[in-house]
């Protein structure tokens, strides 16, 4: 399977799925299916503050402080998500679909925000549970497996918003379900009998975290 714009191979996509989601001794486990099936509100057009601690089954600290930023930034972020459209993942987004996706980081670039202790990756976090087909969750191993001239460059010297980064993220990512649609289709016969569903986007995000990992 090639990934990142075809810039990286990794070639045991099905073990390490079948390693994430399969059943794990005590220290040992993954986020799935306990992050993926968190019950909160059950709302996904609606964020509440259970949400903000889903981030935690993802080994993010989330402290009180941070729950007070990600409490004061919620209203921002409800209203970014409501402008995303219903029942659209990420491979078939069209060009504005995808900027709407980028626009839900702008609450990090506000200068009216007070408090700076948390990412982009922690939003990400959080929102990608209301619609796991279309925002994308990463982390720092995301980023730098993203990370290439042909794919996502480096930050130019003058650096760039997360909305600017964001764009060309969600373009990586719905190159690589296109290009590897059959495969991710394939894959999902891997999701375990009763467990939360697995879209093709977070299968991405599982296979790039734990080819990143090892």
């Amino acid at each position: 399977m090639k990934l990142a714009m075809g810039t990286r191979e990794v070639f045991d996509a099905e073990s390490l799925l079948e390693e994430y989601l399969g059943p794990r001794k005590r220290g040992l486990r993954y986020a799935y299916p306990y992050y993926d099936g968190l019950v909160t509100n059950d709302d996904p057009d609606l964020l509440c503050t259970g949400d903000l601690l889903a981030p935690c089954l993802l080994g993010v600290n989330v402290d009180v402080d941070r729950l007070h930023t990600l409490t004061a930034l919620l209203p921002l972020l409800q209203r970014a998500l409501d402008k995303l459209p219903p029942g659209i993942e990420l491979i078939e987004a069209d060009d504005v679909t995808l900027d709407l996706v980028a626009a839900l980081y702008d609450p990090l670039d506000d200068p009216d925000v007070s408090d700076r202790d948390v990412k982009g990756s922690l939003i990400a976090k959080v929102l990608h549970r209301k619609r796991p087909g279309l925002v994308p969750l990463f982390d720092s191993k995301v980023r730098i497996f993203y990370q290439h001239e042909n794919c996502v460059p480096a930050a130019p010297k003058d650096g760039r918003s997360w909305r600017q980064y964001m764009q060309l993220l969600v373009r990586a990512m719905q190159y690589d379900l296109r290009e590897n649609a059959e495969e991710f289709q394939r894959l999902g016969t891997l999701v375990p009998d009763g467990g939360p569903r697995v879209t093709p986007l977070r299968m991405l995000d599982v296979v790039v975290w734990m080819s990143s990992a090892v």
